[in-house]
């Protein structure tokens, strides 16, 4: 009952445990983040209609809360966990970040604000990508 009042919070079995959470977590932003990025070049090249792209992008967006939520609802076991988890945390919503500009370009038809829209996924896929590489 306490973890159903406290909101199902709980910490880590262990630091190499934390990390495999957070190592998993950041995986799975990236797939939906360059999911992502693939549904815009394709709209770009003319490959996709807007609202296959739009399905795409919101759909990847939706991916990221229920991540930051699961990883943000484990607390980290020691102190020395506590910077994987603000850079995690941070990385997640950077992402978000970036699929919302996404979202909103490809819904106003905006080629100049999917391309800057791009850049900004690709750099919230490299920081991903470089992030989960130091945790293994």
């Amino acid at each position: 009952m306490c973890l159903v009042l406290s909101g199902c919070v709980v910490p880590a079995r262990d630091g190499a445990a934390y990390q495999e959470d957070a190592s998993q977590s950041l995986q799975s932003a990236t797939s939906a983040v360059r999911s992502a990025e693939l549904a815009l070049q394709s709209w770009l090249d003319g490959r996709m209609p807007g609202t296959s792209a739009d399905v795409v992008v919101t759909d990847a967006e939706g991916a990221l809360g229920p991540i930051d939520v699961a990883f943000g609802g484990v607390d980290p076991p020691s102190r020395d966990s506590d910077k994987v988890r603000s850079d995690v945390v941070g990385l997640l919503g950077d992402a978000e970040d970036a699929l919302a500009q996404s979202r909103i370009a490809v819904r106003r038809d905006d080629p100049e604000g999917v391309r800057a829209a791009l850049d900004a996924l690709d750099k919230a896929a490299a920081d991903l990508e470089a992030t989960t590489a130091t945790l293994r």
